[in-house]
């Protein structure tokens, strides 16, 4: 009696071990699309569209989180027979099927963290994903992603191509317009961050154009005007130098994005400031001047 329920506990033991195996191993890769949608509540609304196989079944990884109101369906919102296997992320196992595209849509309902209005998330792609779809609220119009500024612009969104990465994003950033005069002539920088921003300090001589920061490790973009101070841009904290990210241009002004290290005088030095003229200008009469030498020794005056 003692050894057949021995011999019971080791085919057990034999059995959930293989099927627990054969949980995690069954099932072949995705051929998919992921879309997240983030609102303005930080929560992120997600969907796999995922291609359907004929013949073998398909394994699909979810994105980390505590995930409610999970369905899945044909893309006419029927109902789709599934199997759940129990992992960290979380994955579904879709049967063999002739679907063009079956559709799994869940929330993530806290997915970012709101911190005093910078609303940040640590994404990381399930392992069969080879890129992600972000969609965001409106009201932001650029975001850091891995600490380098993104512009969106009106575009609602980007693509993200790889493991994943650190999301960080302002709804509605406010600005500061901070006003510089020089002679007769003003201009117009705008400063955008959570933190608060000192006044500017404009040195035409030194091609610096500089202001205080009261909180260290704040995101700060700098709309700076190119007839003011020309780029390619160099950035200082405190006179410790800082990375400097020029992010978008449109034809006018330069987006300038940086994240100091610490509280105090962030200093933006360019290569060419008001009334300089940038360097192609000196160019242009040069060429011009010999343009005209040669048009001159063709005319013939009586």
């Amino acid at each position: 009696m003692l050894k057949l329920l021995l011999a019971c506990v080791i085919a057990v033991t034999i059995f959930s071990t293989t099927a627990a195996f054969a949980q995690v191993s069954m099932g072949g890769p995705p051929n998919e699309d992921i879309k997240v949608r983030l609102d303005e509540n930080g929560a992120a609304h997600v969907v796999h569209a995922v291609q359907g196989n004929a013949t073998s079944p398909i394994h699909v990884e979810m994105i980390a989180g505590n995930l409610a109101n999970l369905t899945v369906t044909d893309q006419f919102n029927n109902s789709v027979q599934y199997s759940t296997i129990s992992q960290s992320p979380m994955s579904i196992l879709l049967l063999p099927t002739q679907r063009n595209v079956t559709l799994i849509k869940y929330d993530i309902p806290n997915a970012l963290t709101d911190n005093n209005g910078l609303w940040s998330w640590n994404y990381y792609a399930p392992s069969d994903a080879v890129f992600t779809d972000f969609y965001f609220p409106k009201g932001v119009d650029m975001i850091w992603s891995q600490d380098r500024p993104v512009y969106l612009g009106d575009k609602a969104g980007l693509r993200q191509i790889g493991n994943g990465m650190h999301l960080a994003y302002t709804i509605n950033e406010p600005e500061t317009i901070q006003t510089v005069q020089w002679q007769n002539q003003t201009f117009n920088v705008g400063v955008r961050s959570l933190a608060n921003i000192g006044p500017p300090v404009f040195d035409q001589s030194s091609k610096a154009y500089a202001f205080n920061v009261d909180k260290a490790n704040s995101y700060v973009t700098v709309i700076m005007p190119k007839a003011l101070l020309w780029g390619p841009y160099q950035a200082t904290i405190n006179t410790n130098q800082t990375l400097t990210n020029q992010f978008n241009d449109n034809g006018t002004h330069v987006w300038i994005g940086m994240k100091p290290s610490h509280n105090g005088t962030l200093q933006i030095t360019g290569t060419t400031a008001i009334p300089e003229f940038p360097m192609f200008v000196p160019l242009a009469i040069a060429i011009s001047a010999v343009v005209a030498l040669r048009f001159s020794n063709r005319l013939n005056f009586n």
